[in-house]
């Protein structure tokens, strides 16, 4: 039904990961159901470890899927981590983009970076600009991991792109980032409708 990526403590991340991939998951409600089953076994297998609370705190999830908003399909992104609420997730939709920040920035640091990505960041207006939306919005992230890593131990200097356009995904392979901050993407689209590949 979309993309998800996670990252926290790999025990946890790992029965997730297996729990969607055995089942055909055509709701928010259970990928949500899904993360805290699993979340809760893994807090009883891991009991005995007096960090597993921490280490619980610091796992969360982002997801995208398809709903129907009168009768129109609408693409929303869901984040499920602890610290966020009572209810431990919330969604965006079209025109909300969701920055996700590491643990190690404040809140003042953050609102400057999420400022100038949101400057930078393009949204195409239809499939022909999506290639060059792709390119663009994949070079600044880019970018700003490559300035942020050396300042914050949680990153990596890795960027891997998913997305999901008009019923299709696709997500590209791991890609390292070099130290000029060159590199390419090669995404195949797949989806009910018909195949695409994307390059840059």
């Amino acid at each position: 039904m979309g993309l998800i990526t996670g990252a926290g403590f790999c025990p946890l991340l790992d029965s997730v990961k297996k729990k969607l991939a055995i089942e055909e998951v055509k709701d928010t409600e259970r990928v949500l159901g899904i993360i805290k089953e699993e979340t809760k076994r893994t807090l009883n297998d891991w009991r005995t470890y007096p960090q597993i609370e921490s280490w619980i705190e610091q796992t969360g999830w982002i997801f995208s899927y398809t709903t129907l908003l009168n009768d129109q399909p609408l693409l929303r992104v869901a984040v499920f981590h602890p610290s966020l609420s009572k209810d431990r997730h919330v969604t965006y939709g079209e025109g909300d983009p969701a920055i996700i920040f590491p643990v190690e920035l404040g809140s003042e640091t953050t609102q400057v970076i999420r400022d100038s990505m949101l400057n930078r960041i393009t949204i195409p207006k239809d499939s022909t600009e999506l290639q060059a939306s792709i390119a663009q919005n994949s070079a600044a992230i880019a970018e700003l991991i490559a300035a942020l890593q050396p300042h914050c131990p949680s990153i990596s200097r890795r960027i891997q792109v998913g997305i999901h356009s008009g019923g299709q995904t696709g997500i590209s392979d791991i890609i390292d980032i070099p130290r000029d901050g060159t590199f390419s993407l090669s995404i195949k689209m797949t989806g009910p409708s018909r195949e695409r590949a994307y390059t840059e």
